[in-house]
């Protein structure tokens, strides 16, 4: 097994920041069976080469495992194809394709080498893979989910009166266990709608391949199945999108003509987190309610590719927890009001029950669960908003100062929980807060001024790059606070602007450094400032960052 460091080879935009690696040769596929099955509740990824049992082309794709099965004759690799790696493409490949060994005639693809990958994330994926046989199986677990959903199916197998390979793909309609000349046989009834909407939709059954008899309903619309693909909330889908949260030139105007933001732009990509920072009254919570589509704007604001306006639809894309608390249930239990907001989702109560114990046991308060929310301390309440805005499994999490009121201590917990969060379940966040100091946690920042909007986006790193000397500042510790100091400091030839904080003095120039420091400690001395400690290359924070750019002393930058 090799875990690398993702950064090294490729752009982390495009990938996590570390995955663990494996290789197998296709001999090997029971050890590459293993791995996946030693990480089944992570999401892992693979990329196959071999060749098409059916037709002898040579092919590579990577893709999502759905599926794996280990028995004495059969092993098996289902995967979910997410691309065609292919330098010349003959014929296009099934959207799932079952991968065996090497020496393999009854899979898709008769492995030459397989590279699995797991990115460390949970896996929330809900589709499901059957193989023909299995499909007993599947209308046991299809039969519940029926009650709720409409169930997106995809059928690849053989048409019963000619026998001819067939794929189809529609709603599941019906799911029974009915008689077969030996055992019990699953039947499903799939409804496909009509090319280009020219004429009536069909019912197709689908059944297990049977050997004495031939099919009870109509040959021609009956399909003996040999892979079945089922997406049981693909109602829920979200269009292609390139960015997860994207806002252009979001502005939001009051009935009175007074503007709020103006022209806000700002993205975020898949899994990053953002920190929304600046005073009171800057516009932070107005962009993200615009964001959400919770007030008028103009301008374009999406999560995941749907425009925010459509609100029946982007709100199974985002969570969102309020600053006050007071709008959970206080004499619900945690699990009791994950249930009664999580309806709202269509989502039926036996799911909404099993998530919901599954996010209060990853988040520590599993014990809590039969307790009312008012019996419970402050950081347990603001998980139980987290879970109740999670439950749904949202493409973007959306806070509204989750830390304010809490201590030093408590805060930083509560980052790091957020981390977990960001990290175990693949969640992009928003997060607006009082705090500058906390941006450091995020992968974007964006810095809002009142009056003047977004005045600053980017990265940590690239934002305080952007100040003097690439962030790099003269760092001066006093033996004791002396108001004097700092405007002796902005005295000195070559310094650009002082930041101090307690005894702590940073001054900024884009002068030599060394030459810097050797002027302030002269300027100090000569007016019997004690210094005890002076840095030639102390480097600037988000705090430093956040007090130049809204006290005019740098222009604030934009990363595009």
């Amino acid at each position: 097994m090799v875990q690398r460091n993702a950064t090294e080879e490729t752009d982390t935009t495009e990938i996590p920041s570390f995955v663990e690696e494996s290789y197998f040769s296709g001999a090997r596929i029971g050890e590459a069976i293993d791995w996946v099955l030693s990480r089944h509740d992570r999401e892992v990824h693979c990329d196959v080469q071999g060749v098409l049992t059916g037709s002898g082309e040579e092919v590579r794709f990577s893709g999502r495992v759905l599926k794996v099965k280990k028995g004495v004759l059969s092993r098996m690799i289902a995967v979910r194809v997410e691309e065609d790696l292919r330098k010349r493409k003959k014929t296009p490949l099934d959207q799932v394709l079952t991968v065996g060994s090497n020496t393999t005639s009854t899979q898709d693809v008769a492995a030459a080498q397989i590279t699995m990958q797991n990115y460390l994330k949970r896996d929330l994926t809900d589709d499901m893979f059957f193989s023909g046989p299995e499909l007993q199986q599947a209308v046991k677990d299809l039969q519940k989910l029926m009650k709720a959903h409409d169930i997106s199916c995809t059928v690849w197998g053989k048409r019963a009166s000619d026998k001819l390979p067939i794929m189809i793909k529609g709603n599941l309609v019906g799911a029974s266990v009915g008689p077969a000349p030996i055992l019990p046989e699953g039947n499903l009834e799939v409804r496909v709608e009509p090319e280009e909407g020219v004429g009536d939709p069909k019912i197709y059954q689908v059944s297990q391949p049977q050997f004495l008899f031939g099919p009870r309903s109509n040959p021609n619309l009956t399909i003996l199945a040999n892979k079945i693909y089922i997406e049981p909330y693909a109602w829920k889908e979200s269009p292609a999108y390139r960015n997860v949260l994207e806002a252009r030139n979001l502005t939001v105007t009051l009935k009175s003509g007074k503007t709020i933001i103006e022209n806000v732009t700002f993205s975020l990509k898949e899994g990053e987190m953002l920190a929304v920072i600046g005073e009171s009254g800057a516009g932070k919570s107005t962009t993200v309610k615009a964001l959400i589509g919770d007030i008028p704007s103009t301008g374009v604001a999406r999560i995941a590719g749907i425009d925010s306006r459509n609100a029946q639809r982007v709100r199974y894309f985002f969570g969102y927890c309020p600053q006050d608390l007071s709008y959970l249930y206080s004499t619900f239990s945690p699990l009791e009001n994950i249930v009664a907001f999580g309806k709202q989702y269509d989502i039926p109560e036996w799911q909404l029950i099993k998530e919901g114990k599954t996010l209060l046991r990853d988040f520590g308060i599993l014990e809590k669960g039969n307790s009312k929310v008012s019996e419970l301390s402050g950081g347990q309440q603001r998980r139980t908003s987290i879970a109740v805005a999670l439950v749904h499994r949202p493409k973007v999490l959306l806070m509204d100062e989750p830390t304010s009121g809490l201590d030093p201590d408590n805060r930083n917990e509560l980052w790091h929980f957020l981390d977990y969060i960001n990290q175990e379940y693949g969640t992009s966040m928003v997060v607006i807060t009082h705090y500058p100091v906390e941006a450091e946690f995020c992968d974007k920042v964006a810095v809002f001024m009142r009056g003047k909007s977004l005045v600053s986006y980017g990265s940590p790193s690239t934002l305080k790059e952007s100040m003097p000397n690439r962030g790099f500042a003269v760092g001066i510790v006093l033996e004791e606070v002396d108001p004097r100091a700092r405007r002796i400091l902005e005295n000195v030839k070559g310094a650009q602007f002082v930041l101090q904080r307690g005894e702590l003095l940073k001054v900024f120039t884009e002068d030599p450094l060394e030459v810097i420091a050797e002027r302030c400690l002269t300027a100090l001395e000569e007016n019997e400032i004690g210094v005890k400690i002076i840095k030639t290359k102390s480097v600037a924070d988000m705090v430093d960052y956040y007090i130049a750019v809204t006290r005019g002393l740098i222009t604030g930058f934009i990363e595009k």
